[in-house]
């Protein structure tokens, strides 16, 4: 589903997949206290004009309005200009094996904008974790004291 929303306009499946990660969301954070912003990894300004549209912003602002129906004014924002942007239009990561996702440029991202303490980190897909451990590292240098990460899939390790 996520492939088809990627690369086939498949936005029909963000509903379902946004809903279920909500469902498990709401549970996990029953003794938990909600992150205060909710930043998507975002994708390069070439692939989202290639696309016509970010999966990722799609994806998060459809959980975010999930989770508000359950969580009223509990509920993280996403800013309305996401801090966090790409700045380095890498090869793309479902292209590359492992051991190249591992090695492929730290510095792709940046953050433009002041992030909360608290910050949720939205994916659709972690596969190596690299992305997500670039990204995260970037927040706690940016001010963050907590990173929560949120993905949609996680594709197998196939190391095993």
């Amino acid at each position: 589903m996520i492939h088809s929303i990627k690369f086939h306009q498949g936005t029909h499946y963000v509903r379902p997949l946004t809903y279920l990660l909500s469902k498990h969301l709401i549970k996990s954070y029953a003794a938990e206290s909600w992150p205060d912003q909710i930043l998507y990894v975002p994708s390069h300004p070439s692939r989202i004009k290639e696309r016509g549209f970010c999966q990722t912003n799609t994806m998060a602002n459809q959980l975010a309005k999930n989770l508000k129906q359950h969580l009223g004014k509990k509920c993280p924002i996403i800013p309305k200009n996401n801090p966090l942007k790409k700045v380095k239009n890498t090869q793309a990561q479902h292209s590359l094996s492992r051991k190249e996702r591992l090695t492929s440029p730290q510095s792709s991202y940046e953050i433009d904008a002041p992030i909360s303490g608290h910050v949720a980190l939205f994916d659709d897909v972690m596969t190596t974790g690299s992305t997500i451990e670039n990204c995260t590292t970037l927040l706690l240098k940016a001010g963050a004291e907590r990173v929560d990460v949120w993905v949609i899939a996680r594709t197998p390790d196939k190391t095993h």
